[in-house]
């Protein structure tokens, strides 16, 4: 029986295929580059929140100091005008009050200026604010106030020592005859009724005048009082005391 020859040797190994590139993930395996893509956009949406806030405050800061400023100018400047009021009141009580109506007498604190710089860098025209407050509506025919300016001047001319609030303020008083009277003089108090009939045989106005005060003050504030004083032949020269008071808003 014939043998088989049987050939011993190395068996030769294929060559294992190598593929150049990146792997492909495993499946279910997280991507580290992705990861680091959403904490970079939570990173920017949080700035981007804290950023908003920030401003924000900044501006609700700002709005509120700039409120606040305005409420304090306001507040000083209604006290600036009420003073100069009662500064006119107290100068009025041994004055001629016809003179004062014809303009003749003035308050010890009158600057006499026809165009003043105010506080805040504007420009006020005393003589134009005349004009204007004489143009308003007048329905008392020929009783109608003739305005005249009375007292003008810087609040710090009204206060001693000239307090820091004082230099902030520009008060004028503008003093009219009683529209409640009936004898067509507005540069006169008391004088008969122009027509004397039965509904008119006496002048209700007679000793009163009516003062017009206004004060401008920083940041363009401007507050405006008035008021009618009164006094009777019974009472003593010097005393005058105060009918109406009111602000002007």
């Amino acid at each position: 029986m014939p043998r088989r020859t049987v050939r011993r040797g190395r068996a030769s190994a294929r060559p294992a295929l190598v593929r150049s590139g990146r792997a492909s993930p495993r499946p279910g395996a997280r991507d580290p580059g992705a990861e680091g893509g959403i904490a970079l956009i939570a990173v920017m949406s949080a700035s981007s929140l804290l950023l908003a806030l920030g401003l924000s405050l900044a501006l609700t800061t700002t709005v509120e100091v700039g409120i606040a400023a305005n409420q304090r100018d306001g507040v000083q400047t209604l006290h600036a005008a009420d003073a100069a009021l009662e500064r006119a009141i107290a100068d009025l009580s041994g004055a001629d009050w016809d003179a004062v109506l014809a303009g003749l007498a003035t308050s010890p604190v009158f600057d006499g200026a026809g165009e003043v710089a105010l506080p805040d860098g504007r420009r006020l025209d005393v003589e134009l604010e005349t004009d204007v407050l004489l143009a308003a509506a007048r329905p008392w025919g020929r009783n109608n106030p003739r305005w005249t300016v009375f007292l003008s001047g810087p609040l710090a001319a009204l206060i001693p020592g000239a307090e820091l609030a004082a230099e902030r303020a520009y008060v004028v008083v503008w003093v009219g005859d009683d529209p409640s009277e009936n004898d067509a003089q507005p540069f006169r108090d008391g004088g008969p009724p122009a027509v004397e009939d039965a509904r008119n045989r006496a002048n209700p106005g007679r000793g009163a005048v009516w003062l017009h005060a206004r004060a401008y003050g920083p940041s363009g504030a401007r507050r405006v009082v008035e008021a009618i004083v009164e006094r009777d032949p019974r009472w003593p020269a010097s005393q005058v005391r105060v009918r109406v008071w009111r602000e002007i808003t």
